[in-house]
């Protein structure tokens, strides 16, 4: 299962005052995101030219995932077609949301539920960021610039940190999106 779209009029705005939490990707619990009105611009402005790309980045995704990390191939069916599909339509509503990702805080606690029966771990985390955000570095080469990096970056760490803190307590604050 994936998030679910929702009706947010401020998802649709370009901008727009972005609010702070108490560290970087570290959700205060209000419904408040780390990113500046800059990051969500280019997260917006990133996933456009992603989206459009002719290799579809889901599929590229799951391609370097398993190929890199051979042992993630447990975690998922033996026909990814459906996989692919949703993982797409989760990003698709992350970047929908990038305004206030506090609003998908209730579906992204669900999701982590969901993945600790599938056997994820919360280690597993940093791979899956790790290989999405250089998923869409290769497919944007030079357009994605360092800035962008970040942007992407404190997106994952906001939306990693909650389904960590929800699904394994005793993990929370442990995430490095970096490592």
């Amino acid at each position: 299962m994936m998030l679910r779209r929702q009706d947010n009029p401020r998802s649709a705005a370009t901008g727009g005052d972005a609010a702070k939490s108490t560290r970087r990707g570290e959700p205060t619990g209000e419904g408040d995101v780390s990113l500046t009105a800059d990051q969500i611009r280019l997260v917006r402005e990133s996933y456009a030219l992603i989206s459009r790309a002719p290799t579809r980045y889901s599929d590229a995704f799951y391609y370097r995932l398993l190929l890199d990390h051979p042992f993630a191939r447990a975690l998922f069916p033996d026909d990814m077609a459906h996989q692919i599909a949703v993982f797409s339509e989760t990003i698709d509503v992350l970047v929908e949301n990038v305004v206030d990702l506090g609003r998908l805080h209730p579906e992204l606690s669900a999701l982590a539920r969901r993945h600790v029966q599938y056997g994820v771990k919360p280690y597993h985390y940093a791979v899956i960021g790790a290989v999405l955000i250089d998923t869409f570095a290769d497919i944007l080469a030079d357009r994605f610039t360092p800035a962008t990096r970040q942007a992407w970056e404190a997106v994952y760490a906001e939306t990693a940190g909650v389904m960590i803190a929800d699904a394994y307590p005793a993990a929370a604050g442990l995430f490095d999106p970096g490592s």
